[in-house]
């Protein structure tokens, strides 16, 4: 249970890295071009959280209903012997 956990908690880790590093370089973006990014994107708050949210729903959920799909499919047999174990696969 341990390392699940553990293995959990840096799969996290690793997405939150990821979504602050896009977050960081998007709005960076934004403040070098000095466009009307910004006041557009305060104009259209609702709509811009609406999109951001429904649209990591729809990846968490594809991505949950994958894993699912794998669990419930067996693996071949050739895919389930380990090369690098003695008597575990072909020579």
């Amino acid at each position: 249970m341990g390392k699940k956990v553990v293995s959990l908690m840096n799969n996290l880790f690793k997405t939150i890295l990821i979504y602050e590093a896009l977050a960081f370089a998007v709005w960076n973006i934004m403040v070098r071009t000095q466009s009307d990014y910004e006041m557009w994107l305060f104009e259209n708050i609702h709509k811009t959280m609406y999109i951001m949210l429904s649209s990591a729903l729809l990846i968490a959920t594809i991505v949950y209903v994958a894993k699912v799909i794998g669990r419930k499919l067996k693996a071949p047999k050739i895919l389930e012997q380990d090369p690098r174990k003695p008597g575990g696969g072909t020579q």
